[in-house]
């Protein structure tokens, strides 16, 4: 029987043995060859996923580009069963292992400020490779000393000016033209060791004090006189690390801290206000007597000495302190750029450290330097210093208002991250600009022109507008107080840069000087109000209580003022400045340095204000202080109300920033170019010519010491620092000159005291 099928069958032949065959080809081997199965190390990813056959071919294989018409991709490392895989890993596993080895290996040689840095590192989630490469430049090892020059002359020619490096672990920088470099590091003594352990101050063992006056210069103090690292700090203090944290500096930081403080324990007499804080800065200056050596911990305790005596009124003490600040600080070579140097005598934690000291002293010291009217100490051009890089992790450190009796059991919503060091970084720029004006208001090297005085506007306007949205006025939400404290020393240094300019016009400007005055002084009032609502002036920055009076000047001047043109002038100015009296006087308790300052406002009210409005009458009655043209000339001061309250509050419309056009766009075409002159000098002292005395312009032309515009003849050895000596053509009434210099009478505007 045949099957049904059988012709479609394949007949089926004998097996031809290739090798035997005298036909057989090259290519038919080639072709029975390519027809066995090819074994591949990793198939592709879709194959693997739809379990078929691959071919391995790359960069697709024929199952994906002409079977499934799907995307092909390998991923080799996803299969740890296959040997390079496993190679893999053990090279990776081998060399985490040799990083972790030289760390392991670092901390065991390494002295102990070595690991203090390591951990430092390690805590501050670097890199292991970063950390490695400090490491590297650590003297874990002793390095093999340069081999001598031949010469004296060449040691000498190689020589441009090197840190040398006590034993007290800092680096004091000598300059080519100093010999004391060439003879190598001084025997020093150890430092103070740590008395009373967990207090670091022999004032008091109350811990929980302790805590409390730190937690309060931490959070109305620190975040806009930034002189050290609070993590730092905090770490050496609670493991007893002197190299970063000393008992001066504590000492110093629990006497500013009393300022804030509403415990009895924080006066040294607990009946007498007056004594507040005196107990703990008594000691600093014990500590300060008996080792006086320049160190990081000395620098930072001199500054934070300094601002405490300035609150307290005491601006002599408190500007000697400052001077010693800066002083130690260049002698350290804080404002030099040292590169991380193989020998490790300078480490990246350490130059992370000097240059948070830096930054903060020298806004301190300039800012000191504006509100007495002085030279500061430091000019900027001698600066090589780069400023600090925020790190996000410390950047978003929640900021609380510790203190604040309003918040002491419930949620204030006022908390927010701290952005402390983008904080220091603007004030810095900030405050390089306003030493500037300074060095040209002190330190003239030619004559003031209105060029000069619009350039330095245009920097502070570029530096408003290069402000970071983190530090910008919210309208949302609450903003920071040091973010607030720094708009107000924004448009306080506008002030003082054309304030002694109010009788002036520019010749090619569309906005007086007294104008851009009356703006920044109504714009620190809103500014003010807005953080008391917020936070309450009680624990206010210090730095607002120099910006609340310059701006109260400039109301006092807008109130004694009569302008047809703008009537409503000085109704405004009225109303502002009853603000910033109550406002000013609720500072009181906290910045005894409040009782100069209400005298100055009675006393320009009293000489300048014929008709006394109402409002500044009654807040003048209100906080005891004698009204002006009153026979009773004392000054009697109540402290505020302690029930009045702060709300939060974002009612605030900042100004339009001021375009200055300062490339000729606005300039008139009938001004004559603008051109610098020496100052007319007769035996090295200024000439004030009838001229200048009309032309310049000081709320304070009797009394006020350290003022820039004062008249030579009602000064004493202070010449040199009137800048009126800028201003002289060296011709009695030229005003032609004064012209060439930019600037011209305005006619409409009649002054108080001019």
């Amino acid at each position: 029987m045949s099957h049904p099928n059988a012709n479609s069958l394949r007949r089926l032949v004998p097996k031809i043995d290739a090798a035997r065959t005298p036909s057989a080809s090259p290519t038919d081997e080639g072709s029975t060859a390519s027809n066995k199965r090819r074994c591949i190390s990793s198939a592709c990813m879709p194959c693997r996923k739809r379990k078929s056959k691959c071919d391995g071919e790359k960069p697709a294989c024929e199952s994906c580009s002409i079977v499934y018409k799907t995307h092909c991709a390998y991923d080799i490392d996803s299969d740890h069963r296959r040997k390079g895989a496993l190679k893999r890993d053990i090279r990776q596993l081998e060399e985490e292992n040799e990083k972790r080895d030289i760390i392991l290996d670092a901390l065991r040689k390494g002295t102990e400020a070595d690991v203090d840095d390591i951990i430092q590192l390690i805590r501050s989630d670097e890199p292991y490779d970063s950390i490695i490469e400090t490491i590297k430049r650590m003297p874990i090892k002793p390095v093999p000393k340069p081999e001598a020059s031949p010469t004296l002359e060449g040691e000498l020619a190689a020589f441009t000016g090197k840190p040398s490096l006590k034993r007290a672990c800092d680096n004091r920088h000598y300059g080519h033209t100093s010999n004391l470099a060439l003879a190598g590091s001084d025997d020093e003594l150890p430092l103070v060791e740590v008395d009373h352990i967990g207090t670091w101050t022999k004032v008091t063992s109350d811990v929980d004090l302790i805590k409390h006056l730190l937690s309060l210069y931490f959070t109305w103090s620190h975040p806009i006189y930034l002189l050290f690292s609070e993590e730092v700090f905090s770490y050496a203090l609670d493991n007893k690390k002197l190299k970063w944290c000393s008992p001066m500096l504590v000492n110093a930081c629990l006497a500013l801290g009393c300022n804030y403080s509403d415990r009895p324990e924080a006066r040294a007499d607990i009946n007498d206000p007056a004594t507040v804080g005196d107990h703990f800065f008594a000691e600093a200056k014990r500590l300060l007597n008996e080792d006086d050596r320049s160190c990081l911990t000395t620098v930072q305790a001199l500054g934070v000495m300094s601002c405490r005596q300035a609150m307290m009124g005491q601006d002599g003490s408190g500007w000697r302190y400052a001077g010693q600040m800066m002083t130690m600080a260049i002698e350290l070579g804080l404002h030099l750029t040292y590169n991380v140097q193989p020998s490790g005598k300078v480490t990246d934690c350490e130059m992370e450290a000097r240059r948070i000291t830096f930054w903060g002293s020298y806004m301190l010291e300039t800012i000191y330097a504006m509100c007495v009217g002085r030279i500061s100490g430091l000019p900027r051009m001698a600066i090589q210093l780069e400023k600090s890089v925020p790190r996000e992790n410390l950047e978003k450190k929640i900021w609380k208002p510790h203190g604040d009796p309003r918040f002491l059991h419930e949620p204030t919503g006022l908390e927010q991250p701290a952005f402390t060091y983008t904080v220091q970084v603007q004030s810095s720029r900030l405050t390089e600009i306003v030493n500037d004006t300074l060095q040209m208001f002190y330190a003239p090297r030619d004559r003031i022109t209105s060029r000069k005085l619009e350039v330095h506007h245009e920097r502070f306007i570029q530096w408003h507008d290069e402000l970071p949205s983190s530090m910008t006025i919210k309208r949302d939400g609450p903003t920071l107080p040091q973010v607030i404290a720094l708009h107000i020393y924004y448009h306080n240094s506008l002030i003082h840069l054309f304030r002694p300019f109010l009788r002036v016009s520019f010749v090619q400007n569309t906005k007086s000087p007294h104008q851009i005055c009356t703006d920044a002084a109504v714009t620190i009032a809103q500014l003010m109000s807005l953080y008391s609502r917020t936070y309450s002036m009680r624990r206010a920055y210090f730095i607002l209580v120099h910006c609340g009076i310059s701006a109260a000047i400039i109301h006092i001047v807008n109130i004694s003022r009569t302008d047809p043109t703008s009537p409503q002038l000085s109704v405004q100015a009225a109303a502002y400045l009853t603000d910033i009296i109550h406002m000013m006087h609720e500072m009181y308790p906290t910045y005894p340095l409040m009782a100069r300052y209400f005298k100055v406002i009675r006393s320009l009210i009293t000489k300048w204000v014929q008709n006394v409005p109402s409002n500044v009458r009654d807040a003048l009655q209100t906080i005891d202080l004698p009204s002006p043209h009153s026979s009773d000339c004392e000054t009697a001061l109540s402290p505020p109300d302690p029930t009045a309250s702060a709300s939060y509050s974002t009612d605030f419309d900042e100004p339009s920033t001021v375009t200055v056009e300062i490339n000729g766009k606005r300039r008139k075409q009938s001004a004559p170019d603008l051109t610098q002159m020496t100052p007319n000098l007769n035996n090295g002292k200024g000439v004030l010519t009838a001229a200048a005395k009309e032309f310049l312009w000081t709320p304070f032309p009797e009394s006020m010491d350290g003022m820039p515009v004062m008249p030579p003849e009602r000064r004493s050895g202070n010449d040199n620092m009137d800048i009126s000596r800028m201003l002289d053509s060296g011709v009695d009434g030229d005003w032609a000159q004064l012209n060439r210099d930019g600037f011209t009478m305005d006619a409409g505007n009649e002054f108080w005291g001019v």
